[in-house]
């Protein structure tokens, strides 16, 4: 429901309230049947698609080292660990092992403006959470994790510029506050405590770009389990009367003065409150790989497809390029698989390559050492690109533009202004639970296909679900 005008924050003043405070008084407010139902159906199909690449993202190394780190630490055993044959931990223990999955085949979620991936920060932390709490419903999970979602589209919407204009990792540093609120309205926190929440969210925001330019590092994929813990944290401590930061998101120390030098519009991430959500305009990704090559994938399968191309058919494909993706445009080397997966993952070459050799590139292209180096010996050579200044703009990601030249002499073109998953152009059921099936395949252990259709089941009627402990334990 929108703002209360009789709040102790609005009674303040508008103005005079941080919007730490509107928005807290927002999050203890709103319960299920507030949601409109596209903000329900559409966060049913996040939740699903997350737990996807959950289970997908099992198969790391670095995934399993941390397994073994939770499973030494031990504690408290409350909630399940994905993958994790039957293993379960405390609930921020939980968040770092669950977390650090989603974004192994950068496959998650993304809200294509405010440049994030919402859903992998609030359900770890509302599905811990809910484990930790015991007794939750999907209705209450589906409200925490829409909460936290619009929370985190709004905060990225509100900042001026691009993702280039400031040094910070966006997923992490915007993604910290929904995971909290997930968590905190989880546990039933009240208007004050989810301000004290927001307020001991504040000082563990943290994320540079260091991990994207200076490849070979493990931080970009396991990011989400380092940073959304603190959530969980967070909101605990609120819960038991731990006071946090004020000013959190408009004083002089605040979020956005501190990391966005002050340029944000107020307007933007509070205004609006329960009558626009941004839960549903959150893209999901046909193919693993960085978002913003996803404009270029959608032009060449649509031109692939339309033409009845295959690899074979093609001479060479030309990328048309702006200063962003010309930035992705860098060298490949057989072996890259699966030490820097992370890294192929926003390679652009490679990325076309196996668009030309496979149409929609499956999971075990960057699973399979073989298959990668295959993209590598005899799909790439056929990429080119080509900077034009037109491609560059406002937004972060560019239209794709692609230029085909046939074995038979033909050149075409295509371009793609919405990549495939976005809101406006959404994925089919077929093609997203097709997704989940690949994930389940692809998983540490291999998930039976009739466990993942039960997930799939259960996801679309979680609305009905009583308690969200049965979810979990398919996930184990």
């Amino acid at each position: 429901m929108p703002a209360n005008a009789s709040s102790p924050a609005m009674k303040a003043g508008y103005e005079g309230a941080d919007s730490a405070d509107v928005i807290a008084e927002h999050l203890a407010q709103v319960s299920f049947t507030d949601l409109p139902e596209s903000v329900v159906a559409a966060t049913k199909r996040n939740i699903l698609d997350t737990l996807a690449c959950m289970m997908a993202g099992t198969v790391s190394v670095d995934v399993k080292a941390i397994h073994d780190l939770v499973r030494h630490w031990g504690g408290r055993e409350s909630c399940t660990v994905v993958g994790g044959g039957g293993l379960k931990i405390p609930p921020e223990n939980a968040v770092f092992a669950n977390g650090a999955t989603v974004h192994q085949f950068d496959f998650d979620d993304t809200h294509d403006v405010a440049v994030c991936h919402p859903t992998s920060a609030s359900l770890s932390c509302a599905l811990a959470a809910a484990e930790e709490k015991g007794k939750v419903s999907g209705r209450e999970l589906i409200t925490a994790v829409a909460l936290g979602n619009d929370l985190i589209g709004r905060i990225g919407l509100a900042i001026h510029g691009n993702t280039s204009s400031f040094p910070w990792f966006r997923a992490p540093v915007i993604g910290l506050f929904g995971a909290t609120a997930a968590a905190a309205k989880i546990m039933g926190a009240s208007e004050r405590q989810h301000a004290e929440a927001l307020g001991l969210t504040l000082p563990q925001v943290a994320g540079t770009w260091a991990s994207l330019h200076h490849g070979g590092s493990s931080v970009r994929s396991i990011r989400d389990g380092l940073a959304y813990r603190d959530g969980v944290v967070a909101a605990a401590l609120a819960m038991r009367g731990v006071r946090g930061d004020r000013r959190v998101f408009d004083g002089p120390y605040g979020y956005y003065n501190v990391f966005f030098r002050g340029e944000y519009d107020r307007s933007t991430l509070v205004g609006d409150l329960g009558k626009h959500y941004e839960s549903d305009r959150i893209s999901l990704k046909p193919w693993p790989s960085i978002r913003h090559l996803h404009a270029l994938y959608t032009a060449l399968t649509g031109l692939m497809e339309e033409h009845r191309l295959g690899f074979d058919d093609i001479e060479s494909v030309t990328a048309v390029v702006g200063r962003i993706n010309q930035a992705l445009c860098v060298p490949t080397e057989p072996g890259m698989v699966p030490d820097r997966r992370i890294d192929l993952l926003c390679n652009l070459p490679f990325g076309l390559g196996a668009t030309i050799l496979h149409g929609n590139t499956k999971l075990a292209i960057y699973n399979d050492p073989a298959l990668a180096d295959d993209v590598i010996a005899r799909g790439v050579p056929k990429v080119r690109w080509r900077y034009d200044e037109r491609q560059n703009g406002p937004w972060t990601f560019e239209p794709g533009r692609v230029e085909v030249v046939t074995r038979d002499g033909r050149k075409l073109e295509a371009t793609s202004t919405t990549a495939l998953g976005h809101p406006d152009n959404p994925m089919s059921t077929e093609r997203r639970h097709a997704k989940v099936f690949d994930c389940a395949a692809n998983a540490a252990t291999p998930i039976p296909v009739e466990r993942a259709q039960q997930i799939i089941d259960l996801v679309e009627r979680l609305d009905e679900l009583e308690d969200v402990s049965s979810l979990a334990a398919l996930l184990a």
